[in-house]
């Protein structure tokens, strides 16, 4: 089963999705909230697998959220669920560690998807915040950087080429005859060496 989190403030979307996603035979709505006043609580105690996320919530932002997720689960997988559109919003989402940004006028099947491939280690977005992002980045980082530039050790430099290339954390694992701890572990070390906190941001770095 892949154990969801849902934290969206809007009572009737928040019904109809926890309703539409707990109808999937292998989903498994594991807490739902309108705030993020106790998702510490709820990464410490009940560590879903997927946590999907709006971002105008009420005192504390799903962006925030994101990083207080991050901050005890370095490994979470976060959904962005929201109906902002403006590459700001993407683009700190993103950075903050979010794996997939939707949009609420998505299909419900593509956010079933979407959580699907999250919880399997892939990036997803909607090919419209996809193009913003690539704007966003386009204006924001002006040269390429090289691996060199980040003191990596050759498995770390061999990961980060097929974490680019979109491999899967499973698919990697296999390709180099690594458990899957063992890759996570590398990652973590990417991540803290290139300063990022997403496969979207490394993508963007070296495309």
């Amino acid at each position: 089963m892949i154990r969801i989190c849902i934290v969206e403030d809007n009572m009737a979307y928040r019904n109809a999705l926890a309703l539409f996603i707990g109808r999937v035979s292998d989903f498994e709505v594991v807490h739902i909230s309108d705030t993020l006043e106790d998702i510490e609580n709820v990464v410490r105690n009940v560590n879903p697998d997927v946590y999907v996320l709006d971002i105008d919530l009420p005192v504390t932002s799903g962006i925030r959220g994101i990083r207080l997720i991050k901050d005890i689960n370095p490994e979470a997988n976060i959904l962005m669920l929201t109906v902002f559109e403006d590459e700001e919003k993407i683009f700190q989402s993103v950075k903050a560690g979010a794996l997939g940004y939707l949009l609420k006028k998505d299909p419900p099947e593509r956010i079933i998807h979407a959580i699907r491939s999250i919880h399997g280690g892939e990036s997803i977005m909607n090919g419209q915040i996809a193009r913003k992002i690539l704007n966003y980045f386009t204006k924001q980082v002006p040269a390429k950087p090289s691996f060199e530039d980040y003191n990596l050790t050759k498995r770390e430099t061999e990961i980060l080429m097929l974490l680019i290339d979109g491999l899967t954390y499973k698919e990697i694992a296999a390709r180099c005859f690594i458990s899957l701890d063992t890759v996570f572990s590398h990652i973590k070390k990417i991540y803290a060496k290139l300063k990022v906190n997403s496969r979207s941001e490394i993508a963007a770095r070296f495309r």
